[in-house]
């Protein structure tokens, strides 16, 4: 009596690198795309294998027959490469609201048309596509998933109608040479081609084989001297029930010219064994030949093949990657992950890459560089430096969200140094690094045995600024600023500058010298007429501390970065113009941020906030030209001119000489930019001014006017 045939069904070996790219693609080309995608797939022979033990024969252990599927098609020689279509969804809730009925029946539908049509003879992996539906969980690396390998069904089923054998039994009875021409064209033909299902046929003892596509030649025979089995790559290693991809290959021969409905089937399993002879591929061989009665084509389509996991049930699979994946590494990608959502719907002209490429220095690492630092990295900044001299205090782990109660004890850690070790804290992944260094300042007097260390640290400033691309002066003094900004300047970088009132605070960016030496915007002292003076020294309790509204310096730092993201989106970088003073505050450009201002005022009184601009002054004590060639061309002496307040004679104000006659009341670099010269023009001026204390005769009102 015959039997229903039964199948052994395909069971998804996915490997890691296969998510990996599912979740590149969604998050650098998908993005909320949903449509379907192109992936790839591959089986090979099934095998059982022996498990030994102690030296001795063990159990004979059948592997289940998988797809393998990896970032590439992941096959080897004599794998059989198959396509299939991923369908990932946007969420968890999509994933189960899919209608995955429907589109195994799509799939299923695609495999009949490919038989019908005949292109399944060319090319049979047509026979054995594939559908996965997934959802990526890209912020725990879950990959929730389900695989559907469609089968088109008959009805009624097909059957056995003689017992299974395997092929060393049912080929070339005692003469081995059958058997090993069988065996060793099979597999021959199944590498080169990579076809897998063809076609055997023994014809004067011999045997030979055929594509999908010979058929009717192979069937053109008187049926005594030809026999002709149909086969396939079989990725089962059970003892008697054929692999999957069988099913759909039935499928293909219900729908040929048949001369009987009796059809005996190879299912080759002995692809690794070509070149064995003799005994031991009798002994080793484990292929099967299956004798099929394949029932008659019918108009209707019925699809199965929903994979079923490992009790039965038809269900979806998660792939958990997080336990098996670097923790900084996972950590990476959903800080990545973060930044790209941004590109999904609001922003999808933001260029992630070249905000997180930025090189940047923080001149100073209290409360704004701590702030400033953690915004920074939110905008995935990998690689920034910390320039301080300070330590920290018992006061500054309540306002400084980088350190905690620990760096203040004994002295206190380097701000610098418990800064950079902070930030790796919180993300092992950036290039945070530590520079204890105090910023030598204008009026701060250098002195002789101070003149080495002094140069060491302007020359190690010099190098830091030129070795960044972006320099933000988050110090909290006026002067500490002025040898980092004239820096930023020499160097044509881009410069941020944060300063804190009580209440109030300004986050600026400095202009950038342009190729031709021109520079429209201003830098943090080009709205000053005096220079930097010592506003450290001789100050009182409230004076030493930084007084201001704690929720200020979050505001100010975290504006100070958006500025920074602005100027980086901008395709003018550091030279993108303000916006003009007639645009309203919802006016942008081409840009993707729109045109970054050159400085935002901020008012907690009111809450108010404005954008205004400063132009370039051509007297400035840092950014001016005669500046910045007194530094090129005297380097630390002009510094040291400069900290010391050196009295110049005002005519030749580079060369210090004690027969200069004495000028104090203006500083050193008052006197090199001219400021002094105004100062006297001004104050002459002023002296020139008649003033009337008389009244207007037309007046009435009985008051003097001045």
């Amino acid at each position: 009596m015959s039997e229903i045939l039964r199948f052994e069904p395909f069971s998804s070996a996915v490997e890691p690198e296969f998510w990996a790219s599912v979740a590149h693609h969604k998050l650098h080309t998908a993005r909320l795309d949903t449509a379907a995608r192109d992936v790839q797939g591959s089986f090979a022979c099934g095998r059982r294998h022996t498990v030994r033990s102690g030296g001795e024969s063990g159990q004979t252990v059948a592997v289940p027959a998988r797809l393998r599927v990896g970032a590439g098609d992941g096959s080897s020689n004599g794998d059989v490469v198959v396509g299939g279509r991923l369908h990932n969804t946007n969420t968890v809730e999509d994933f189960k609201r899919l209608d995955k009925g429907a589109l195994l029946r799509e799939a299923g539908a695609a495999v009949l048309e490919a038989i019908q049509s005949g292109r399944a003879s060319e090319d049979p992996s047509l026979l054995w596509a594939f559908v996965v539906v997934s959802f990526a969980d890209l912020k725990r690396y879950r990959f929730w998933h389900w695989f559907g390998f469609p089968a088109v069904m008959a009805d009624p089923a097909d059957t056995v109608w003689s017992a299974t054998q395997g092929i060393s039994e049912a080929v070339g009875g005692n003469d081995d040479s059958e058997l090993e021409g069988l065996v060793s064209r099979c597999a021959r033909f199944v590498s080169e081609t990579r076809h897998g299902a063809f076609l055997a046929e023994r014809r004067n003892g011999s045997w030979q084989v055929h594509p999908l596509s010979a058929w009717d030649g192979c069937m053109a025979g008187d049926g005594n001297s030809s026999d002709v089995v149909v086969g396939f790559v079989d990725p089962s290693s059970h003892g008697s029930r054929p692999g999957w991809p069988l099913r759909n290959l039935l499928a293909w021969v219900r729908r040929q010219r048949l001369p009987t409905r009796r059809v005996r089937v190879l299912c080759f399993r002995d692809g690794g064994l070509q070149g064995v002879s003799g005994a031991e591929l009798r002994q080793r061989a484990q292929s099967l030949v299956v004798s099929v009665d394949v029932a008659a084509a019918t108009e209707g389509l019925l699809v199965s093949g929903w994979e079923r996991d490992a009790g039965g049930r038809a269900a979806p699979r998660v792939a958990d990657l997080s336990a098996s994946m670097d923790a900084e590494r996972l950590a990476a990608s959903a800080l990545d992950l973060n930044l790209q959502l941004m590109r999904w719907r609001l922003a999808p002209g933001v260029d992630v890459a070249r905000m997180a490429g930025q090189r940047v220095l923080l001149v100073g690492a209290g409360t704004l560089g701590a702030y400033a630092a953690r915004a920074l990295l939110a905008w995935g900044v990998r690689r920034m430096t910390f320039v301080d001299s300070g330590r920290v205090s018992f006061s500054n782990p309540a306002r400084q969200p980088l350190y905690d109660f620990s760096d203040s004890l004994d002295g206190g850690r380097p701000k610098a140094e418990a800064a950079a070790d902070a930030m790796r804290r919180i993300f092992p992944g950036v290039d945070a690094r530590a520079v204890s260094l105090q910023v030598p300042m204008p009026a701060h007097s250098v002195s002789a045995s101070e003149a080495a260390a002094t140069r060491a640290a302007a020359a190690e400033l010099d190098a830091l600024v030129a070795a960044h691309d972006v320099v933000f002066l988050l110090t909290d003094s006026r002067e500490s600023r002025w040898l980092p900004a004239m820096l930023g300047a020499l160097h044509a970088k881009v410069v941020l500058c944060v300063a804190l009132g009580f209440d109030s605070y300004v986050a600026m960016r400095h202009g950038v010298k342009s190729d031709s030496g021109s520079m429209n915007l201003g830098c943090y002292f080009c709205n000053d007429v005096v220079a930097p003076a010592d506003s450290l020294s001789d100050r009182s309790l409230d004076q030493q501390c930084t007084v201001t509204r704690p929720g200020l310096a979050p505001i100010a730092a975290g504006t100070a970065v958006e500025l920074l993201a602005s100027v980086v989106q901008h395709p003018l970088g550091g030279l993108a113009p303000p916006p003009p003073p007639t645009a309203d505050g919802d006016a942008v450009d081409s840009a993707v941020f729109g045109a970054p201002p050159h400085q935002i005022r901020g008012y907690l009184a009111g809450f108010r906030q404005h954008a205004i601009v400063g132009q370039a002054y051509d007297r400035c004590t840092a950014c001016s030209d005669v500046v910045l060639d007194a530094y090129r061309q005297h380097g630390f002496d002009f510094l040291l001119r400069v900290f010391n307040n050196v009295v110049v004679d005002e005519a030749a104000p580079h060369v210090p000489t004690d027969q200069a006659p004495p000028t104090p009341d203006y500083s050193y670099l008052e006197t090199l930019t001219g400021l002094a010269a105004l100062h006297r023009q001004t104050d002459d001026i002023m002296a020139d001014i008649e003033w009337s204390e008389d009244g207007d005769e037309g007046s009435d009102d009985g008051f003097e006017q001045l």
